[in-house]
């Protein structure tokens, strides 16, 4: 299965519209905001909710964004103390706030103890929404205050990981489980695909057509296990239909190691 530039150039970035408060007690689409293909959409599709005993639930946070549009939802991954790594366009248009939350359902009410507010962050310079190639869609979060119980950083791939056409890889996120009536969103999810190929120099696409990230899911992470560990190679940035259920599109983070490395270290000074 092929697609071409000119596909990507007309996919859906992953992020969500959520109608909320504060306090997080509902979560679903906000059907009077105005729609388009560029607008944060949200729940991983087909897939298996996640337990507190799942291995990587420990590294996953969900981000809210309040925005004059309304309030919008990402996934993200703790790689540091303080540090969360998301996609660009969860952030680039200057949220007024930026929550992190914590758990694995926000539809229900979440304690404030289990919400960080952020207090910068910082998109890779090569980003930008309406530029062709499309890569580079990575943003780090930083916040205050320490993790919660339980919650830990989770391991980056390296250099030395070489995906190859075929392999399995795990993703995971709070988006929606219905990419064309925007619903379901909110609780964390995960689904297994494979590499369908190299889709740029920085990107690699997965397989959708039995299940797949959706809207909400920007951000989140893509695994593979490394020597029983598993290990995050990818940061889900878009899909190429709304349904969800042809490919996604995520970002290689090893590609990007140095920049994160020294992004991070900047951060926590």
């Amino acid at each position: 299965m092929k697609y071409s530039n000119h596909q990507k150039l007309n996919a859906f970035f992953l992020g969500t519209m959520i109608f909320s408060t504060l306090s997080l007690v509902a979560c679903g689409a906000n059907k009077d905001i105005p729609k388009t293909a560029e607008l944060e959409v949200s729940d991983i599709v087909n897939g298996k909710t996640v337990t507190k005993k799942n291995e990587n639930a420990h590294s996953l946070v969900a981000l809210v964004a309040e925005k004059n549009s309304g309030q919008s939802l990402c996934t993200g991954t703790i790689i540091a103390p303080g540090v969360v790594l998301t996609a660009a366009h969860c952030v680039d248009e200057a949220p007024q706030k930026l929550h992190i939350v914590f758990g694995l359902n926000i539809q229900k009410k979440t304690n404030k103890k289990d919400i960080r507010e952020a207090d910068k962050f910082v998109i890779h310079p090569n980003w930008g929404r309406h530029l062709p190639s499309g890569e580079s869609d990575l943003a780090l979060i930083h916040f205050k205050g320490a993790l919660p119980e339980g919650y830990s950083p989770v391991k980056l791939a390296n250099d030395n990981l070489k995906l190859k056409i075929g392999q399995k890889v795990l993703m995971l996120g709070y988006g929606v489980t219905d990419g064309q009536s925007e619903s379901g969103s909110g609780k964390l999810r995960q689904t297994n695909s494979f590499v369908l190929e190299e889709h740029s120099p920085t990107e690699i696409m997965t397989d959708g057509q039995k299940s797949s990230v959706c809207f909400g899911d920007s951000g989140g992470p893509a695994f593979v296990k490394v020597l029983k560990e598993y290990v995050q190679w990818g940061v889900a940035s878009s899909v190429t239909n709304k349904s969800c259920n042809e490919a996604s599109i995520h970002t290689e983070v090893m590609k990007y190691e140095t920049w994160i490395k020294s992004s991070v270290s900047k951060m926590q000074h």
